[in-house]
């Protein structure tokens, strides 16, 4: 007897979201997108599926599927409390302030206790210079979960100068050798025009950004970048201590200097 067999639409469905949900229980998220998109492609409505395909994006730093996904989710489902704090989040990755500061604002309409989407409406109506009230919504944050959401510390009496030359004599010799001349310029967060010079976006949590351009044919090690700068409001999270912000200023230093030079491992 011969003849070919299907799988019900319903039943396949069902076998994607299982694989999904176990793949985020697992936390492998790469294997929750797969899963949760095989699942949108049998039903592209399905209200998990999109949440699923949302969260496992954003965790892995995959912002314009994220937004996506919570789009059509909001689109074509009521959203709760949880999904609109995504959608802040994702928005706010992607430098969409006001639209951050929209849903986070719903969000906590729908339930107060989502802490995140406090500590989010901080975020964004500190960027958008409201500093007074995003100071009232990290409050709101902090009394939710004051672990998770440590009230942010002032910038301005850290001695930031001190840390970056201990930062700088920490880096590799070649790279204490390139920065040698590279005007360096202190900004408290990046500029919306400079992060939307990419696509995908740069995310507003960067700590530092080179700007020039190598000259066609130049020499990266000689051509160095018109100047770097370093942003305190990021550098300064989630940790105020000295000892991480150098840390941080290391990394942030490294990162930008090997992406001038076009290599991926630290000079000896």
């Amino acid at each position: 007897m011969s003849g070919s067999w299907t799988i019900d639409p319903n039943t396949m469905v069902s076998l994607r979201l299982s694989e999904a949900e176990r793949a985020v229980q697992n936390s492998d998220l790469d294997r929750a997108l797969i899963e949760a998109e095989e699942l949108l492609d049998e039903n592209p409505a399905h209200a998990r599926g999109l949440a699923i395909a949302a969260h496992a994006a954003l965790g892995m730093g995959d912002i314009l599927t994220a937004l996506a996904a919570l789009n059509r989710f909001v689109e074509l489902h009521p959203p709760d409390a949880r999904i609109l704090q995504s959608l802040a989040a994702a928005r706010f990755e992607a430098v969409d302030y006001s639209g951050a500061l929209a849903a986070a604002e719903q969000a906590t309409a729908l339930d107060p206790s989502v802490g995140a989407a406090w500590h989010y409406q901080g975020l964004a109506l500190e960027r958008i210079g409201k500093t007074d009230e995003a100071a009232q919504r990290f409050k709101k944050a902090n009394d939710v979960d004051s672990k998770a959401f440590p009230l942010p510390v002032g910038w301005d009496d850290i001695p930031w100068t001190d840390l970056l030359d201990v930062a700088l004599e920490g880096l590799p010799q070649p790279l204490q050798v390139f920065y040698d001349g590279v005007p360096i310029r202190w900004e408290n967060f990046p500029a919306v025009e400079d992060l939307l010079e990419n696509y995908p976006p740069l995310s507003p949590f960067t700590d530092a950004l080179y700007r020039g351009k190598l000259p066609e044919g130049g020499d990266p090690w000689k051509d160095r970048p018109k100047h770097v700068t370093l942003f305190r409001g990021n550098l300064s999270r989630p940790s105020a201590d000295h000892g991480d912000i150098i840390q941080r200023l290391m990394e942030a230093l490294v990162h930008e200097s090997l992406h001038w030079l076009g290599i991926t491992e630290v000079p000896n």
